[in-house]
């Protein structure tokens, strides 16, 4: 464990801040927002990929759309249907 998450850990600092990992969440099956992300990687309507300090999450639905995108975090609408971490 390296000295940051560490002192993260004891002191119960939020870890999307001090780490900075991506922090996901989700409004139904309609609506997605990534904080903390890379950028995006791929763009379609049935998947799309984003870049994350921990590795590419993938996004795959229906008629998804990018709703809000800021140098901080992504808001990403349509139908979701899947939500996975590739390696």
């Amino acid at each position: 464990m390296d000295l940051r998450r560490g002192v993260t850990e004891a002191l119960d600092l939020p870890k999307e801040i001090m780490l900075d990992l991506p922090l996901i969440s989700l409004t139904g099956r309609e609506e997605i927002t990534v904080e903390n992300h890379k950028g995006i990687l791929t763009y379609g309507e049935e998947s799309i990929r984003v870049g994350t300090k921990v590795g590419t999450l993938c996004i795959r639905g229906q008629d998804l759309g990018l709703k809000q995108l800021t140098g901080d975090a992504l808001v990403i609408t349509g139908k979701l249907i899947a939500i996975e971490f590739l390696t």
